[in-house]
């Protein structure tokens, strides 16, 4: 493969990696590390991604397990910040925002909170926007792991959510 055809196929999946890796890691700066990192072994394999049947599946599994390396690397020290809050419009008035920045700490920690297979399943489907089927290809899971795993962390999050927002109180 030469390099405009690695480009070409490669680059416009640069910002899928950036988020997926951001989502992943809370941190800017790893993201960015991951995307380096993801890039060069993209570009030492070239050659075989020809032969690749669903490329976006493949370089975002790629990105899943690097990230996961990263994490379980004892060297990993980042620190868990909220990437949507500190990008949030700054016309919004005051109120606005730290309302919103509280909703997303909150679900953040409802996610973080998931259990492995369905946090990752929500991340990829609900947002990163990937479909069942790019999933299972990612995760190497059957069509029904990922309905059932999906149902049930929106399920979880919907219900924290609303307890959050109650305050504990049910109607």
């Amino acid at each position: 493969m030469t390099r405009e055809q690695f480009e070409n196929a490669i680059l416009p999946l640069q910002n899928n990696i950036y988020r997926y890796a951001a989502s992943m890691l809370s941190e800017v700066g790893a993201a960015k590390d991951i995307v380096q990192e993801v890039l060069l072994k993209l570009w030492k394999k070239r050659d075989g991604l020809e032969k690749v049947e669903n490329l976006e599946a493949w370089v975002i599994k790629i990105t899943r397990n690097t990230c996961l390396d990263r994490i379980k690397s004892p060297k990993n020290n980042t620190v868990n910040l909220d990437y949507a809050a500190n990008t949030m419009a700054s016309s919004w008035i005051p109120d606005q925002q730290s309302e919103t920045a509280d909703l997303l700490k909150m679900t953040a920690v409802i996610i973080k909170d998931l259990p492995k297979l369905q946090r990752e399943i929500f991340r990829l489907r609900d947002l990163m926007g990937y479909s069942n089927q790019e999933i299972e290809s990612i995760m190497s899971l059957t069509p029904n792991q990922v309905k059932v795993n999906l149902c049930r962390a929106r399920q979880k999050v919907r219900i924290r959510l609303t307890q959050t927002m109650n305050y504990g109180l049910t109607n």
